[in-house]
């Protein structure tokens, strides 16, 4: 059992598409349900959420995966981390393991199977009419994102924050290297074509910039999975964002 094989896609190509079966993307860990025991990508969790696997157990629950998530305002996949917070954890059940019928097929076994549970710690996925219902959804909530799926597509579409921000060193990697920005975060090279677009810049002494997009910020400053979407150079009114920037997370 690995991750997921699911694509990243952008609002602007979300927004095109038709008959998809649109639910709430949850920040949380991606955990699977089989044979009597629950596991992470990387190890068995059933000691860690064993809660959840009793409840799943002592209802003959069909193996599944989903998310283990902490139902609280803001949450992310770092509380689900955190010691005090495994007996808190709710699943978020999205798919069964068994996909020898169609999705749409398994999506209302599911549902069925989760009414019946009626149990708080398990949660049934939370859908919507229209990708604007949805996405309205997770702005005025600041979710993690929106999935999309039919019979042959898994999409996932992410709120991210985007920030214009100073690169202040690079880092010499095998291809891409990382790049340091003036707020301490470190955001990976992405290609070779940012790297060289900012050694062009320093080359000819002027102050090369990011823009960067990331889901959120922890309680440290840090950009959460940062990437880099553009390297350019400074403009007017860059550099009073960027001090902004800078003094904003060092207060967080």
């Amino acid at each position: 059992m690995g991750t997921l094989n699911i694509t990243e896609i952008k609002k602007s190509e979300a927004e095109q598409l038709n008959n998809f079966d649109i639910s709430l993307k949850i920040d949380g860990c991606l955990i699977y349900y089989k044979d009597k025991k629950l596991f992470s990508p990387r190890c068995e969790r059933s000691e860690r959420f064993k809660h959840i696997l009793n409840i799943l157990n002592d209802n003959n629950f069909p193996n599944c995966m989903g998310e283990v998530f902490v139902d609280k305002p803001n949450s992310c996949v770092f509380d689900v981390s955190r010691k005090e917070n495994w007996d808190k954890c709710k699943f978020y059940i999205f798919d069964l393991l068994n996909n020898s019928c169609p999705f749409s097929q398994r999506k209302e076994i599911l549902m069925e199977k989760i009414k019946q549970l009626n149990n708080n710690f398990i949660v049934p996925m939370k859908r919507f009419n229209s990708f604007k219902e949805g996405w309205d959804f997770v702005v005025a909530n600041n979710s993690e994102g929106l999935v999309l799926r039919n019979e042959n597509n898994w999409l996932k579409c992410k709120l991210l924050k985007e920030e214009k921000i100073e690169i202040v060193a690079h880092e010499v990697g095998k291809v891409k290297g990382t790049f340091i920005l003036k707020d301490g975060n470190r955001v990976s090279g992405t290609s070779e074509q940012f790297v060289i677009q900012y050694l062009d810049i320093k080359n000819k002494g002027k102050i090369p910039m990011m823009e960067v997009e990331f889901p959120f910020r922890t309680k440290e400053g840090k950009m959460f999975q940062p990437r880099c979407r553009k390297v350019y150079v400074q403009q007017v009114g860059d550099n009073v964002k960027a001090i902004n920037l800078v003094q904003s997370a060092k207060k967080g």
